[in-house]
């Protein structure tokens, strides 16, 4: 399965634990790097990665549709069809993290000190960077129980997170100067 598909269906999977089916078309927003990392391609050959991607992905996701948003250079909209996210359905579940995570990320009195506990129940060995006193990044070095860094901050209304894939991550990090990172250790 190639690294864009299981990223989409990650994010359907996602918005239905969220948000429930949806029964109607999802779309989802990628920059260029990230569709350059999740095709295996550089900027020059990714009309031609997405044009395999689309023609591969046809049999069950459905007729996609990929296309650079005219008014944001750089930035990319992917439709998937009701036909894909009932594939999806029928063929994917949740993650038992997955499901842990959106449901324990939403109470209103959790911590960041909280969430550290949830991902330790699902793995000892997981790396969780303190990015701030407000802001820690959690992800696990077993990628069978979940790919991703989850980026949480904690604000005036409870946690929010970003999920990045972890070379996307790295890189945004790289960019991100000026802010000091401590490994947190528990």
């Amino acid at each position: 399965m190639e690294k864009l598909e299981r990223n989409l269906i990650d994010n359907i999977l996602e918005s239905e634990v969220k948000l429930g089916r949806a029964s109607t078309p999802v779309t989802f927003y990628y920059p260029e790097s990230s569709l350059n990392e999740l095709l295996d391609c550089d900027s020059d050959g990714l009309s031609m990665a997405i044009a395999e991607f689309r023609r591969n992905a046809n049999n069950h996701l459905g007729n996609v549709v990929i296309e650079e948003l005219s008014k944001e250079k750089g930035r990319y909209m992917i439709k998937i069809p009701i036909e894909g996210l009932d594939w999806v359905h029928q063929n994917f579940k949740p993650s038992d993290f997955m499901k842990d995570f959106i449901c324990n990320i939403r109470k209103t009195d959790n911590t960041l000190e909280n969430i550290s506990e949830l991902f330790y129940r699902y793995s000892l060995d997981v790396e969780i960077k303190k990015i701030n006193e407000d802001e820690w990044a959690f992800s696990f070095r077993d990628e069978e129980i979940d790919p991703y860094v989850y980026h949480i901050e904690q604000g005036i209304f409870g946690l929010e997170y970003h999920r990045f894939t972890k070379e996307s991550y790295k890189e945004m990090s790289t960019e991100r100067k000026g802010s000091e990172e401590d490994d947190y250790k528990k």
